[in-house]
């Protein structure tokens, strides 16, 4: 990894349940940890019917930390300039310990 391409800043988010000042539990996103981060395209999905689903798909790398080695897809999620992007995978690059892969896919905005 060149560490000369890590050029996004990215901000890894958290799922975790807060309480608030009445003592309601609920869950929100917290800023867990922020990195730089190299930033490559995926491609688009396509279904049986042979229409490509236009879905912004990005690949962010970043280099190995304990922070990082603890992103879960499942509770976690990426900003990267002001849009977010919920992981479908981490790929551990071969185990090496030198820099993780998170496949991920557009967050769509609710109406």
């Amino acid at each position: 990894m060149n560490i000369g391409d890590l050029r996004v800043r990215i901000k890894i988010q958290k799922n975790e349940t807060v309480t608030d000042k009445y003592g309601n539990h609920t869950n929100a996103w917290t800023d867990y940890f922020s990195c730089w981060a190299t930033v490559g395209t995926s491609s688009g999905s396509e279904n049986s019917d042979a229409i490509v689903n236009q879905e912004e798909s990005l690949d962010f790398t970043v280099r190995y930390s304990s922070e990082t080695a603890a992103v879960e897809s499942t509770k976690y999620r990426i900003v990267a300039a002001g849009k977010t992007y919920n992981i479908t995978y981490a790929n551990p690059m071969g185990y090496k310990h030198n820099s993780l892969k998170f496949n991920c896919k557009l967050e769509k905005m609710k109406k």
